[in-house]
């Protein structure tokens, strides 16, 4: 009898508990680059980029109200945001203005770069949200610049935030090749 009540017992828990869910990952899409055609440019150094540190966890965020935003568990960055970010801007910069070298010590470029996001998620209005500014030294000028994109989400879902974030941070890192192509 005992055994009969030990394994219901443990059949009713196993019918209770519920299914695994898997943990999606998520990488911002990268699409091709086009070079611009310019000069040899100044060495550039490339702060590293920061997050705003509701963004700096794992997890993707969305706005639900004015003054709520939720972190999700189980859709995830595949990188740590601040890293993608920083490794995409590199490549971009190196892609789109070949005549631009990077400088991994400050003291060794004549222009530094500096980028800070405030947002990086989507509202509740089905937009993609990105701002914040970049600051850009070069000599005895600075340029202080903020920005703000917004673009619309194309569906539903976790994966067309992502596209939708990748479709503004492209358009970010359009306009500071411009600003840098311009010297």
């Amino acid at each position: 009898m005992k055994a009969l009540i030990i394994s219901l017992s443990l059949l009713t828990l196993v019918a209770c508990s519920s299914k695994p869910t898997a943990v999606y990952y998520y990488q911002l899409a990268v699409p091709a680059t086009p070079t611009a055609d310019t000069a040899s440019l100044p060495a550039l150094y490339v702060a590293p980029i920061r997050v705003a540190a509701y963004l700096n966890g794992t997890g993707l965020v969305m706005q639900q109200s004015e003054v709520e935003y939720v972190i999700t568990r189980q859709h995830l960055w595949a990188d740590a945001l601040e890293q993608q970010l920083q490794r995409q801007l590199q490549q971009h910069l190196l892609q789109a203005l070949p005549a631009q070298p990077l400088r991994s010590v400050q003291a060794q470029a004549q222009r530094q770069l500096w980028l800070e996001i405030d947002r990086f998620h989507a509202d509740p209005s089905g937009q993609a949200i990105l701002s914040g500014r970049y600051r850009l030294a070069q000599q005895q000028t600075e340029i202080n610049q903020p920005f703000s994109y917004q673009v619309a989400l194309e569906a539903d879902g976790y994966p067309a935030m992502v596209s939708a974030l990748s479709r503004a941070w492209q358009q970010l890192l359009a306009d500071i090749t411009t600003r840098l192509s311009a010297g």
